[in-house]
């Protein structure tokens, strides 16, 4: 198709290392990052090249060698289309729920409203054994526990 399709970005925050990859994104789409606690140097999107040498000449933003944050790969709420979190969906005696950091900016943003449009259960490593994370055991599954891999599509 000739016509060229408005950008879209899927947003992270803290979960930005274990979202697959940016390369089982559509063309029109880019994995992006909003400001999470995490206070690390996060990773740049590929050029046109790849990761081939040629690629170092026309990158964009900054780099460093100390792993320090650089501002320039962060979006804000209003320019994300979608938003990828890990949600804990239950709580322990004692407990408070933490609500993750883009549930809070999804709370927060005044431009659009945010729906669900995926869901998937990911296994509570904190709260599940070590047994039952390493094998299946087909008794005992209420031992098992699970957070919640949502995508939540902006609804304007």
């Amino acid at each position: 198709s000739g016509a060229s399709q408005t950008k879209k970005y899927v947003c992270t925050g803290g979960e930005w290392y274990r979202f697959p990859s940016s390369f089982h994104l559509p063309p029109n789409v880019e994995l992006a990052f909003l400001k999470s606690s995490f206070s690390g140097q996060l990773p740049q999107p590929f050029t046109i090249h790849g990761s081939k040498e040629e690629s170092l000449a026309i990158q964009q933003g900054k780099f460093n060698d100390d792993n320090k944050e650089e501002i320039d790969r962060y979006l804000t709420i209003e320019q994300c289309s979608y938003v990828v979190e890990l949600i804990d969906t239950a709580k322990m005696d004692g407990e408070e729920l933490r609500v993750p950091e883009c549930i809070e900016y999804m709370n927060s943003d005044k431009t659009g409203q945010w729906k669900e449009v995926a869901s998937y259960n990911f296994l509570d490593i904190d709260k599940t054994s070590a047994l039952n994370r390493i094998l299946y055991l087909p008794w005992g599954r209420e031992k098992v526990f699970y957070k919640g891999y949502a995508m939540f599509e902006r609804v304007d």
